[in-house]
């Protein structure tokens, strides 16, 4: 039996002319690490990017149905209203192959669920977070003698005569170096991007960002798990022979564990990166609790060049909103420590959200200017307009929606709208959005580029080196990346 994974094409919102999907960045890898465990199972898996070809929605239609295949895995990423042109596209080659299992996965998938299979019938099934293991079983029950035995397969939802039915979670991955390395695309197709090498040296976060639904998307109770540093070298060694690119980007949410046992660990990982005999250079993401001028002087020394730093805020009660667990003084220091290191720094920053009040906003403009952030006029239109965008699966949408203040809106009532509670802060943030608009129609972040200090902006999409496509660019969702980090993709200046 073949299997067939799909990185479906990004597609940009006409208004913004933005790339729109919205996904962490360790998405990135999803499908990579699906394959491989496909692979070792002793299954036919084949991928088909059709974001890294540059294939329309048409063109990756036509290429679907000249395939043979019997199961077909789509990651499926939140393109706002643009997804119903993908769905139209799998209605098509449900409808010309019907024999074939249409299954869905990933973040977006794995909260909406419910609305995706009640709207679009002909959709199979869908995996509920992580999708290695559970692909894997589907497959070997969809091959078995007893093919309809595939709806007891752990971890999966589908579509049944009274509704949906949602068998058990699977538990997480725990042990990360169980996994195979992912399968990557042909590194030619990857030169043509200019892409780096995307690693994901761990999986979750021990935050608890009410922004952010990355842990819940890996189950009840999960936090952050590390691959040991002996076993994320070893993929890096085996990258750069393919490649013979020596640029990575750890796509880690936070590439720092917790505590001091997590600090060791990074601290053991410089020490082999030190050994490697190819110039390393790479970019990470982390906390501005987690940033030790000691330790980000040894990542220094043995390569690293870009940090992607959550702030989130200016303002203490913005950041005690968003249980964010560090303060203004952290950020600041951060910041400072990471400029003084000398590297290119990108940031998490979220000016606007349900709570937002007039007085935080001021904090948070006189945070930019005493950071000297605000460098350059795009930099400033991306920064100081940045709105929290509110998806299901977070803690916040949750809380909203709880209390009636917010709309399920969109695709799939996906997104929530809300209204800020104080009005002037509201009224603030729609002007904001007029005038970053203009500007970023005046500019086209070209300024960006030869500001002095963090280059932080707007960003044009770009793939990854995994097998699968590009996530919405550093940082959580909901958070507003906005930077030009090694990932090279931001959803623009927030969304009317």
């Amino acid at each position: 039996m073949r299997i067939l994974l799909l990185n479906p094409p990004l597609l940009t919102d006409p208004f913004t002319d933005d790339l729109v999907v919205n996904a962490p960045l360790s998405a990135c890898l999803l499908t990579g690490y699906a394959a491989a465990c496909l692979q070792e199972a002793g299954l036919e898996v084949s991928v088909v990017d059709a974001d890294l070809a540059g294939w329309s929605v048409e063109e990756t239609r036509d290429r679907l149905l000249r395939e043979d295949f019997a199961l077909l895995g789509v990651h499926l990423k939140f393109l706002w209203e643009r997804t119903a042109e993908i769905m139209a596209m799998l209605q098509v080659v449900k409808e010309e192959k019907p024999r074939i299992h249409l299954n869905l996965y990933g973040h977006y998938p794995t909260f909406a669920w419910e609305p995706l299979l009640r709207q679009f019938p002909f959709v199979d099934s869908v995996v509920l977070g992580e999708p290695e293991f559970t692909l894997t079983e589907l497959a070997r029950r969809l091959a078995g003698p007893d093919g309809g035995a595939w709806r007891e397969t752990t971890g999966l939802v589908y579509s049944g005569q009274g509704g949906p039915v949602r068998n058990q979670l699977r538990p997480a991955v725990d042990d990360l170096d169980s996994l195979p390395f992912p399968l990557r695309p042909d590194p030619q197709a990857s030169a043509r991007r200019h892409m780096h090498n995307y690693i994901l040296g761990s999986r979750g976060c021990y935050g608890r960002c009410t922004f952010c639904y990355l842990n819940n998307f890996y189950g009840p109770g999960m936090i952050w798990r590390g691959r040991t540093p002996a076993n994320i070298v070893a993929e890096m060694e085996q990258v750069y022979r393919a490649t013979g690119n020596p640029s990575f980007y750890f796509a880690d949410a936070n590439f720092f564990g917790p505590g001091e046992r997590g600090r060791q660990r990074i601290l053991e990982l410089a020490g082999l990166l030190g050994r490697l005999d190819f110039p390393l250079v790479f970019g990470l993401e982390c906390r501005a609790n987690d940033v030790e001028e000691g330790v980000f002087s040894r990542l220094v020394e043995v390569g690293l060049r870009d940090v992607f730093l959550g702030v989130e805020s200016g303002a203490q009660s913005a950041l005690d909103r968003f249980r964010k667990g560090t303060t203004v003084a952290q950020n600041e220091r951060a910041i400072v420590t990471l400029r003084r290191l000398g590297l290119n720094i990108s940031l998490g920053f979220i000016n606007f959200d349900p709570g937002a009040t007039l007085e935080e906003i001021r904090e948070n403009l006189h945070f930019l200017q005493r950071m000297e952030l605000l460098d350059c006029p795009s930099t400033t239109a991306h920064l100081f307009f940045h709105r929290q965008v509110v998806l299901r699966g977070t803690p916040a949408y949750d809380y909203l929606l709880g209390r009636g203040l917010l709309r399920p809106v969109g695709f799939t009532g996906h997104e929530g709208e809300y209204t800020m509670a104080d009005p002037r802060a509201e009224a603030v943030c729609r002007v904001m959005g007029v005038l970053a608009r203009r500007v970023l129609e005046i500019t086209g972040g070209a300024d960006m580029y030869t500001a002095r200090g963090p280059k932080v902006g707007c960003c044009g999409g770009a793939g990854d080196s995994g097998t699968d496509g590009n996530s919405c660019g550093p940082g959580a969702p909901g958070e507003a990346p906005a930077g030009k980090g090694p990932a090279e993709a931001a959803a623009g200046p927030g969304r009317p």
